[in-house]
């Protein structure tokens, strides 16, 4: 009987124990790179990494000082150029004139789109003739127009804004570097200077060529730089 009741005893035991277990965290050592023991001194390791982020900080400022006058003396640069340029295109006849004409034809199309506007407005304000009370009739054609003008005026405007904001992502992705002002800057110049030249053989507007250079550098570049990702060179 007494292995009996120590069997039994034992079983109890174990019972408590599977049912009151505990979780108790041990603190185990784990090995640490540069951490120091009682065996090595972390003073050298120490001094080296002080010297060595001193002299990071240093490189780094250097280096942002290095940036900020490059990047001065690239926008006095730019900001000489780009006022030589000007001045010499109101100086220059053919130019000036290319421009005047240039921004003439946008002026009257923008007008003739602006009648175009106005006389679908005027169709649908039409409509309000039907009603036989004169004031009321009247009322409704201004209104009718007003709503119609109104809804061409926002389109045309969300269109415009819609294409400016996609070329404006187009050009920061691809085109917002220090070549694409060179590019500008040239490309005017180039223009302004050759002018009489350049009209003598192709018979075109200087602002609409210019337009046109820049249109095919953009799709350049955007070309350049797809080749360039797809064959991880950037």
């Amino acid at each position: 009987m007494a292995w009996k009741f120590k069997y039994e005893k034992a079983e109890q035991e174990k019972l408590y124990a599977q049912t009151h277990q505990k979780t108790v965290e041990v603190a185990v050592e784990k090995k640490v790179p540069y951490e120091k023991c009682g065996k090595c001194d972390r003073t050298a390791y120490q001094k080296a990494k002080e010297k060595c982020d001193n002299r990071k900080s240093q490189l780094e400022k250097k280096y942002k000082n290095m940036t900020t006058g490059y990047e001065s003396i690239l926008f006095l640069l730019a900001w000489y150029s780009i006022t030589i340029t000007l001045f010499t295109a109101i100086l220059s006849p053919v130019f000036l004139n290319d421009c005047i004409t240039f921004f003439g034809v946008l002026g009257k199309g923008m007008g003739s789109l602006f009648r175009e506007f106005v006389i679908g407005a005027d169709s649908f304000g039409q409509l309000s003739s039907g009603i036989p009370n004169r004031i009321l009739s009247g009322l409704m054609y201004w209104l009718i127009v007003a709503i119609v003008m109104g809804i061409l005026f926002i389109i045309t405007g969300l269109l415009i804004v819609g294409i400016g904001y996609q070329v404006g992502k187009i050009y920061q992705k691809y085109c917002w570097d220090i070549i694409s002002i060179v590019e500008v800057i040239t490309s005017t110049a180039i223009a302004i200077y050759f002018g009489d030249w350049i009209k003598s053989v192709i018979s075109i507007n200087l602002i609409t060529l210019l337009l046109l250079v820049h249109v095919v550098y953009i799709g350049i570049r955007c070309y350049v730089k797809d080749w360039m990702e797809e064959r991880g060179y950037c």
